[in-house]
């Protein structure tokens, strides 16, 4: 039988310490679950200590975002000798690139845990919650454990197209405790993350204010009817919409190409109260005003307080950072449609090292706007692609690219009746830079090369496993 050994450690370890990468709350005291878990507040902090989790460097403040799957992605320019070169050359029995992933591996599961510490607890605490918050609570809980274990089966799992195998493959984790988890096989793990979105789905369909006012409006708590700001900002925690999103995304990696447009265009088609339309696409005007990154755009972000600091890190202006050579105009940003492109004008900047020239991605330098400290988990422009890949309708399909091509400034002449998924695989390359989503969108097409001719085999797609998972389970 294939298990995980899911540490109790790792949950007492970083919860009962109360350390400050985990819960923004008295960080010098030691904090134990049963007493943070007897209040409202006590519940509502623990929630938080999830969101700054999907913060962590391993996560989406750094690997899943700009670093380790960007390289799978065959983004960014590198050198041999160094653990990001042999990443991107999927050299997975390196000890340096198991390093990494097995803190990925981790980290997921740490967030897992945090989440599974509320969600094991709630049922049992409902009369000490005010009106909505036990909805509201549990709700993004089981979004964030679904996100998660989403983004876990899409970098360790099996490859989605294809016959799966009834193979025992990963944890879907639901408890708390220092037993040993059984694995599940791709059937049964995919089953429960529908589980978990359809209960979030209905619990946070009866609560979550994105159903009764905009995304501006809920920025500020005077300008809705809300309990306190707890129930604001909800673009940047796991909102009604952004489960419609999940769903869109779960539904399109499982190759139900049905549903994932049926899902997404619940998305596209938000309208506020007033009739408006939840969120639009970004264009030059928007980049313009220093939304570089489209967080206009987010149906759910990560509030991240040092953005400015990691942006002048990893894309360091002066060439140390991350950073494209000879081949971003040649495979990514042609020259004949580089004067155009809104993303290329705006997001990114050239300049030179060691005498050649190179492109540097200001996409997250954000200057003096309220969403500079904004990370995108899934934007609108996703819900589109999904569309624009799935339906039936070709009409639809290339109306949709149409709207696309306007906002990013790009040939609207392209016709979607078929090949659709060559035809999208570029524009989707220049819109997801530092983003983290080329390397799933090659995996769950399968593939057999990158947009530079990188050839990619079907097991490249099957991230490393932690060591220790490989012999509690005999992998």
């Amino acid at each position: 039988m294939k298990k995980i050994f899911i540490i109790a450690i790792v949950f007492a370890g970083i919860v009962f310490s109360g350390c400050n990468d985990w819960l923004d709350v008295n960080p010098r005291t030691q904090i134990k679950k049963d007493v943070l878990l007897e209040t409202q507040k006590g519940f509502r902090d623990v929630l938080t200590g999830a969101y700054i989790r999907l913060k962590n460097d391993n996560l989406y403040g750094g690997e899943m975002m700009w670093g380790a799957i960007e390289y799978l992605g065959q983004h960014w320019e590198t050198t041999a000798g160094y653990t990001d070169y042999y990443i991107q050359q999927y050299s997975y029995t390196n000890s340096s690139v198991k390093d990494r992933f097995t803190n990925i591996f981790k980290t997921y599961y740490q967030a897992i845990v945090d989440v599974n510490s509320i969600l094991e607890v709630i049922d049992g605490k409902k009369d000490i919650f005010t009106k909505g918050n036990y909805e509201l609570i549990r709700g993004e809980a089981l979004a964030i454990r679904a996100f998660c274990h989403l983004d876990v089966l899409r970098l360790f799992g099996p490859m989605p197209a294809g016959e799966i195998s009834g193979n025992k493959i990963l944890p879907y984790v639901k408890t708390v405790t220092n037993e040993i988890h059984d694995y599940s096989t791709y059937g049964q793990f995919v089953q429960l993350l529908f589980e978990d979105l359809n209960e979030a789905e209905d619990l946070l369909g009866k609560v979550d204010p994105i159903l009764k006012y905009s995304v501006d409006e809920l920025k500020d708590e005077t300008t809705c009817d809300v309990e306190d700001d707890y129930w604001t900002d909800r673009h940047v925690r796991m909102n009604y919409y952004a489960i419609l999103a999940l769903k869109a995304r779960l539904y399109f990696w499982t190759q139900d190409m049905t549903n994932a447009a049926l899902y997404a265009n619940k998305v596209i088609g938000a309208k506020d109260a007033a009739g408006k339309k939840m969120w639009t696409l970004a264009d030059g005007v928007t980049m313009e005003s220093g939304d570089l990154a489209c967080t206009s755009e987010d149906i759910v972000g990560l509030s991240v307080y040092n953005l400015d600091t990691k942006a002048t890190d990893v894309f360091d202006l002066t060439g140390n950072g991350k950073y494209m050579g000879w081949k971003f105009t040649y495979y990514v940003f042609p020259t004949n449609e580089s004067a155009v492109d809104v993303r290329y004008n705006k997001q990114w900047v050239k300049t030179t090292k060691s005498g050649s020239d190179i492109y540097i991605c200001k996409k997250y330098y954000q200057p003096d706007r309220d969403a500079k400290y904004e990370i995108p988990l899934i934007r609108l422009t996703e819900m589109y692609f999904i569309v624009m890949e799935t339906t039936s309708s070709v009409a639809e399909a290339n109306s949709l690219y149409k709207e696309y091509a306007s906002a990013r400034g790009v040939s609207s002449g392209v016709d979607l009746a078929s090949d659709r998924v060559n035809k999208l695989k570029k524009e989707f390359n220049k819109e997801f830079y530092a983003e983290g989503q080329m390397f799933f969108f090659y995996k769950r097409t399968g593939a057999t090369q990158s947009l530079d001719y990188v050839t990619l085999k079907p097991e490249v797609y099957v991230a490393p496993l932690p060591e220790r998972e490989i012999v509690y389970n005999n992998k």
